[in-house]
């Protein structure tokens, strides 16, 4: 397994999809209001689903989070955002240029045990969308010292056993082509608090 540096771009190497990697992404006044949105929001949470086998469906075996409906006023704001780093993340990861259709976004949160088995985040097969996902950027938040251990970011090569982490850190952005494997390792939060869980925003642009 090989760690990779909070504030790394790679156009990747040794199989791995390029990512870039930045920290303090957002402004400190703004990531902590949306840390707190999303904490005193705690009853407003649903499972979170999955699709799989051509279905949308809620499978804890697959996927454990809950996420929150609406992100209220800060979705204006993380939109314009990830529409900002759109030319960025396209030249840093080789692509051609693409008319963005949609930005998706949804918050999660992750407690005790909370996982995600790895997956792409592009629809492939028989449910292939017209518009698909193309970048995905995800914005981690946590309260500091952070209340939870693991989670981490797990980015798998293609062709290869190899796999690299990113450790979630608050107002830490992790962005890549929606194409590339990946997973969301187990984490550990004892006490149970609410607040002490690890949140993520994912964003998705299409094409």
């Amino acid at each position: 397994m090989e760690p990779m540096s909070a504030t790394a771009g790679d156009r990747g190497r040794g199989g791995f999809l390029p990512m870039l990697v930045k920290p303090d992404w957002l402004g400190p006044e703004a990531a902590d209001a949306l840390l707190r949105y999303a904490i005193e929001r705690e009853m407003c949470y649903e499972p979170a689903a999955v699709l799989h086998e051509g279905a949308v469906r809620v499978d804890a075996n697959l996927r454990s989070a809950l996420k929150l409906p609406s992100l209220g006023p800060f979705e204006a704001l993380l939109r314009s955002r990830a529409l900002d780093i759109k030319s960025e993340l396209q030249q840093a990861f080789g692509m051609n240029p693409f008319e963005a259709t949609q930005v998706e976004i949804e918050m999660v949160s992750h407690g005790d045990g909370a996982h995600f088995r790895r997956h792409v985040d592009t629809f492939l097969g028989p449910v292939r969308q017209r518009r698909p996902r193309i970048l995905t950027l995800v914005l981690y938040l946590n309260r500091r010292p952070a209340g939870f251990t693991g989670g981490a970011l797990r980015m798998y090569a293609v062709g290869t056993s190899q796999t690299r982490d990113i450790l979630p850190d608050h107002n830490l952005m992790v962005a890549f082509p929606s194409i590339a494997p990946h997973s969301v390792e187990p984490i550990l939060c004892r006490d149970g608090a609410f607040a002490d869980r690890r949140f993520a925003v994912n964003m998705w642009i299409h094409g």
